[in-house]
Parts: structure tokens; C-alpha cells; sequence
């Protein structure tokens, strides 16, 4: 039963991601937005991914970490995302705000040395709309440029422990991922002219349906009692992604009613999508601070320092003739993040810890280049971050919540093209079962 609840919430999950999750521009172009990883976690520190190990998060950003899960803990992860956008161009301004289901993932370690993971997440998205206006001698007409959709990355992952000692680990794994949506750009003219909504609709939609992998793996080393260093990397080779294009003409005595539609052209042609190989490094030091002393109590701080450099592949296509302005070149990131806690052994000591003594805190930063460009400069994006975890500890359960805020902007530091300063916060949600919860025990009948 609860397998079928989890496979709904899935199936619910989908239909509202099939809307918008960005409201970008530039998501024009090739399959929209990529994923920007948004998470309350990872957001928080700098877009930190790959080289986050903590038993209590699941990270499906490195498959190979699925093993480093609590035994016996079937972690459930939600994650929702919010952006405020101030955009400029020369004189004109525009605020735009979107909120969004961002993901959902089950992750439990099965063995010693095994995790597994199912979920849903982003893989991109599309949402804008630009209207302008011109006289042609005759008439007057409007212009009204939109796009819509994403394309959702449904992946089920597993992880493997290579070796597995006290002190040194090394770990591979995987995700399998079934790609679908349907992402669109749509050019609407319009006669400006009172009582009038005649006029003429081209849509351009791509319909995704693909199978996509990435391999994962991390290396972990203790040094001494005090000290750990992981290394963590992610691979995704040369892979191709099949869909269909499809392109209408449209004319219509009411723009705004679908039923008054009159067919000019209509065509859908087989498509194949090529996503050059990605490669990400990740570099995670631990450290655990001498004790604090609070009167009759001792805390065990811990400080992990993170940095990690993303080299994403550029996506090309094999119908330049259908889509001749697709533009997504390829792309790199550099993040740096910091997590502190007071408390390290949470489960352990949460009977004598205050309010700010149970919280985990974040700070980061990432600067990166984007797959679009302007006159052959590509847009740049940096943002600072910092966030909070916040457990939940009743019935000593490993649940949390974790949010993030970044501040940020994006542009192509020429004095023309679109600017965007922006303000986003991600809220993540992880829950697990308590230690003493029934569903979670083993029994054995004589």
C-alpha cells in the first residue's frame, strides 16, 4: 500500500511539473533551462552536489553516495523552489516570480555496502513572454512571444561499495533515468484593433521521450580521529535523447479560443538530440573540532570545507534545416561551500542540546558560465548562499527541514542584452520513520 501511495504522489507530482518551472528568457532555446539542482540542501552551499555525504540526506546528484544512507532508514525527500527575478534591458524592467514542486526521491540502504533510490526530478524547463508592438502602414498588430513546459528526469539509482572498511571507502553507482515532457515556444500576431482578436499562432513544440544514464563514484579517507577527505566525481558520457519536433501554423478569427483555429501547415518530424559527456569533481574535507564545554554538557563541533568544478556538455541536434536558432553551447561551474555543526553526534545528545545547538548551518558560493549566448559571449551567472537545517527529532527520527537563500545575478556583462538580479529560496523536506516506528522492524516467528 505504501508503495502504491508513493507511485501516486509521483504520478500527481508529474502532471504539476508538466507547467513551467523557470521564467527565463533564454529557455528559448534547445530543451529550456537546465536543471539548476535547487535544493535546501545543496543550493546552500554554493550548488555543492556531488561531494555532499551526510546519512540523513538523500543525494541524488551522486548515485554513488546511496550506500552512505543510515541502516534501516528509508529517507523520503521532497523539495520545493521559489525565484523573485528583476529583468532589464536598456530602459525596460520586468519582475517575474515562479514557485514549483521541484523533486521527490526514496532512497534506503539495503545492505552494508548497497543503496538504492527511485524519485522524480527536474531535467528542464521553459517559461517566458515577451509582447511588443509595430505599425505597419496599415495596421497596427501586436506581437506576443511565449514558451511553456518541461521535460521531467524519472530515474531509479544504485550504489555499490567497492570497499568498505572503518576508514577508507570507495563506492560506485549509478542512475537509470526515463526522460518525457514536452517543452514550447509559441509566435502570436494579433490586429489591434477594438472589438478584434483576429490573427495567426506558430507553435514549435519538442516532445521528449528518452532514456538517459549517469554514473557516479567517491572515494573517502579518514586521517586520525579528527580528519576525512572525499573525493567524489560524476560522469555522464555522449549520450543521445530521441523525441519529435512539431510545428503548426495556425489562423484564427479569436486568437485566445482554440476552437476557432483554421490548420495552414502542420508537420512532426523524428528527432535526435546529442548531449555531449559531462564530467564533475567534487573535494569534501571534515573536520572535528576540539570539544566545547557548556557547564555540566560537551558538544563535538564539525566543519566540512567543499569546492567542486562542473564541465557540462553542449546539446546540438541533427535538424539545423527545422530548428536553425537552438544555441546551447557547452558550460562550467566552480562552487565552494561550508557546513557547521555545533553538535555532530545529534541522535545521540539531542535530550541535552538547545535551539541553536541542533541546527546545521551553510554558507556558499558559485560562479558559472551559461549555455547561451549573446554575439558569441555567453551569459554569466554567480550567487552567494546560506541556509539552515532544522531536525526533527520527534520519536528520534532522522527527518529535517532544510532551506536555502541565494542572491544572485546573471547576464553577458555587455551594455546590452538582458540582466537579471534574482533572489531564490528552496525549502527541502526529508523524512524518515522514528526508531521505534513498526513498519521498520524486523520480526522473527518462532
Amino acid at each position: 500500500m505504501k508503495i502504491l501511495f508513493n507511485f501516486l504522489i509521483l504520478f500527481v507530482f508529474s502532471q504539476t511539473w508538466s507547467q513551467s518551472t523557470t521564467n527565463q528568457p533564454a529557455s528559448y532555446y534547445g530543451l529550456g533551462e537546465s536543471s539548476a539542482q535547487n535544493h535546501g540542501v545543496f543550493d546552500a552551499l554554493g550548488k555543492n552536489t556531488i561531494n555532499v555525504f551526510d546519512s540523513t540526506i538523500l543525494n541524488f546528484y551522486n548515485p554513488a553516495t546511496y550506500n552512505t544512507l543510515s541502516t534501516g532508514n528509508t529517507l523520503y525527500s521532497y523539495g520545493i523552489q521559489t525565484r523573485i527575478s528583476n529583468y532589464s534591458e536598456q530602459t525596460k524592467t520586468q519582475v517575474g516570480f515562479t514557485g514549483m514542486i521541484d523533486h521527490i526521491a526514496i532512497g534506503v540502504r539495503i545492505k552494508k555496502n548497497m543503496g538504492l533510490a527511485f524519485g522524480l526530478k527536474p531535467y528542464s524547463a521553459r517559461g517566458y513572454q515577451i509582447t511588443d508592438k509595430s505599425f505597419t502602414g496599415f495596421d497596427s498588430l501586436e506581437y506576443t512571444y511565449k514558451g511553456s513546459g518541461a521535460i521531467q528526469d524519472l530515474f531509479l539509482g544504485y550504489s555499490y561499495g567497492l570497499v568498505y572498511r572503518p576508514k577508507t571507502k570507495l563506492s560506485i553507482g549509478g542512475n537509470a533515468s526515463y526522460l518525457f515532457g514536452t517543452v514550447t515556444n509559441e509566435r502570436q500576431a494579433k490586429l489591434i484593433a477594438s472589438g478584434s482578436n483576429q490573427g495567426g499562432i506558430n507553435i514549435n513544440s519538442m516532445i521528449i521521450r528518452s532514456f538517459h544514464y549517469e554514473l557516479g563514484a567517491y572515494f573517502q579517507q579518514q586521517i586520525g580521529k579528527n580528519h576525512l577527505i572525499s573525493i567524489s566525481s560524476v560522469y555522464l558520457p555522449n549520450q543521445t535523447i530521441t523525441g519529435d519536433y512539431q510545428d503548426e501554423f495556425y489562423t484564427a478569427s479569436n486568437i485566445n479560443s482554440s476552437s476557432t483555429y483554421d490548420t495552414i501547415a502542420f508537420s512532426r518530424s523524428r528527432i535526435h538530440l546529442l548531449n555531449s559527456s559531462t564530467l564533475e569533481l567534487g573535494l569534501n574535507y571534515s573536520i572535528l573540532l576540539p570539544r566545547w564545554k557548556r557547564e555540566t554538557r560537551e558538544l563535538h563541533p564539525k566543519l566540512s570545507l567543499m569546492a567542486s568544478i562542473y564541465q557540462f556538455g553542449a546539446l546540438d541536434h541533427n535538424a539545423h534545416d527545422l530548428i536553425p536558432d537552438f544555441g546551447m553551447t557547452s558550460f562550467q561551474r566552480l562552487s565552494f561551500g561550508a557546513q557547521f555543526s555545533p553538535e555532530s553526534r545529534l541522535m545521540e545528545n539531542i535530550s541535552t542540546l538547545k535551539g541553536l545547538e541542533k541546527m546545521t548551518y551553510r554558507i556558499g558560493y558559485y560562479t558559472q558560465s551559461l549555455p547561451y549566448t549573446t554575439n558569441a559571449i555567453q551569459y554569466q551567472e554567480s550567487a552567494v548562499s546560506f541556509g539552515l537545517g532544522l531536525p526533527i527529532m520527534a520519536q528520534m527520527s532522522a527527518s529535517s527541514v532544510n532551506f536555502s537563500v541565494n542572491l544572485g545575478s546573471r547576464s553577458s556583462n555587455q551594455s546590452f542584452g538582458i540582466q537579471e538580479k534574482f533572489a531564490s529560496v528552496n525549502l527541502s523536506l526529508i523524512l524518515a520513520p522514528s526508531n521505534f516506528d513498526k513498519w521498520f522492524r524486523q520480526r522473527k516467528l518462532d
